[in-house]
């Protein structure tokens, strides 16, 4: 298979003149246990990162940032957002999360007559086109818009899938996150808990979502995240895409780190699709 190699060097922190690193503990509000992976940053800048699994996080606070706002996210919890100036004058660096309620899940029996739709952009290995994520900071994402059939108003997700082509790791740690729409972009996690998946080898992936209930009314996002520091630093990790920007239209977006503004791919489609049932 050819591919395009993009270099993903992992660790790479952006560094601002005058900048102050805050350390601080992402806890849950209930159980004052630690939040693990949850994604930190300033709104809308590629300022930002993801907690360990003891919840602990860095955040490189840039000098001139104080009226900036910070988010705090993670599936499962309120977000909350916090000033810059906030976590400066903080004495106690311990932020705390509310845990969501969610209503029962309920049994989800389909209809006799179903119908099955593969959305986004299909590949395998006879694909000679690649992408990859943009940045080596923990909590950059790249993924794809899924667009509904016409007439379908409601979809129950059975599977993702994706292509590795090149990969030199041993293992590098992602999780599959799943957003509604708001202006045509990604907006906000519908996930009720988190899917964690490791890539371990080049080759086809097919990531079963039936055990997690998802059900989506309009169009959706689909992504990958970087959220987890494993092994060697340095390798590369290029996923099959598709170069027929006519037929698939752009439909690729990215972020460079937690709470960055999303931006659209350039080049050639990221190669992610999504199986869905609905009622014929």
């Amino acid at each position: 298979m050819k591919s395009v190699a993009i270099l993903v060097i992992l660790g790479f922190y952006s560094v601002y003149a005058f900048s102050q690193t805050f350390s601080g503990q992402v806890i849950d509000n209930k159980s004052k246990e630690p939040v693990a992976y949850a994604n930190i940053g300033i709104v809308g800048k590629d300022v930002g990162t993801v907690s360990d699994v003891n919840g602990m996080f860095k955040l490189e606070l840039g000098s001139g940032k104080e009226a900036d706002t910070v988010r705090i996210s993670c599936v499962g919890y309120d977000s909350k957002m916090l000033l810059v100036l906030d976590l400066r004058n903080n004495l106690h660096p311990q932020i705390e999360l509310s845990p969501k309620t969610y209503q029962l899940a309920e049994v989800i029996i389909l209809p006799s007559k179903i119908k099955m739709y593969t959305l986004g952009n299909f590949c395998d290995s006879s694909s000679c086109y690649g992408n990859s994520f943009r940045s080596g900071q923990l909590g950059t994402e790249i993924g794809v818009l899924m667009e509904l059939p016409r007439k379908v108003e409601k979809a129950f997700l059975k599977n993702f899938r994706f292509y590795v082509g090149d990969f030199t790791f041993d293992k590098f740690p992602v999780r599959v996150n799943i957003y509604n729409l708001e202006n045509g972009k990604p907006y906000q996690n519908i996930l009720n808990e988190p899917i964690y998946i490791d890539i371990t080898s080049d080759g086809e992936y097919i990531i079963p979502l039936e055990k997690f209930n998802i059900t989506v009314l309009e169009d959706f996002f689909i992504s990958l995240e970087y959220y987890r520091v494993h092994g060697d630093e340095n390798g590369n990790l290029t996923f099959c895409a598709v170069h027929n920007r006519r037929k698939y239209k752009g439909n690729g977006y990215y972020r460079i780190t937690s709470q960055g503004n999303w931006l659209p791919e350039f080049g050639d489609n990221l190669g992610f699709s999504v199986q869905v049932i609905s009622e014929q």
